[in-house]
């Protein structure tokens, strides 16, 4: 017998699990659009991840040139966490987990904003840029040396940042539908089960004394 796999827990108990798990994704999820979107400020937990996923876009699609090289850093950091919520909804049907990854992706679309958004001005502290490199993604994209429409880059950070908002009320929405939707199967299931402990007696109860209860 293989014990390697996974449990299988009984569904009240998994119902009630996912309940809770939505319910800490929803908190997550409010806290990371709060600084995002909201303050604009950086994200708890998501900061450093999102740099992480940033670089790698611009390590991956550095072979297609530096056009594609230097829009597929925020690009990345964008359809990495869109696709993981794609792939958690339709292949594992975990409502919970595509939450918090659009949740994540939502953030990701409020720094490509803030990134975006700097193209005009520069002001942004750039990670190791030094040199031809201390210019921005977006600067770059936007100046000169590509498109030369820096003036769009105020317009474009809000089109990205709205995308944001949407992204994140979708996320919390998943998540909120979990908790509705889970304690609607619960409470359904435990109509149907009926009340415990109240089945009738086939035969009438006869009071005993103590004498014949012992015998």
């Amino acid at each position: 017998m293989d014990t390697r796999g996974p449990v299988q827990l009984p569904d009240d108990i998994q119902r009630r699990l996912t309940v809770y798990k939505a319910a800490g994704a929803l908190i997550l999820i409010a806290v990371w659009g709060w600084f995002a979107l909201v303050k604009d400020d950086q994200t708890p937990i998501l900061v450093y991840l999102n740099i992480a996923v940033h670089e790698s876009g611009h390590v991956l699609f550095r072979p297609f040139g530096d056009l594609m090289m230097l829009i597929m850093g925020s690009g990345f950091e964008v359809l990495f966490p869109l696709a993981a919520g794609v792939v958690f909804l339709l292949r594992r049907r975990d409502v919970v987990a595509s939450a918090v990854c659009w949740g994540w992706g939502a953030s990701a679309l409020a720094s490509a904003a803030t990134y975006i958004a700097d193209a005009d001005d520069g002001r942004l502290a750039l990670l190791g840029a030094t040199g031809p490199d201390a210019a921005g993604d977006w600067e770059r994209i936007l100046g000169q040396e590509f498109f030369d429409k820096v003036y769009l880059a105020d317009s474009i950070a809000g089109t990205v940042r709205t995308f944001g908002y949407v992204l994140w009320f979708v996320a919390l929405g998943l998540a909120a539908w979990a908790i509705v939707w889970n304690r609607r199967r619960d409470r359904a299931a435990v109509s149907i089960a009926g009340p415990r402990g109240t089945a009738t007696p086939r035969s009438p109860l006869h009071v005993m004394d103590d004498e014949r209860m012992w015998r």
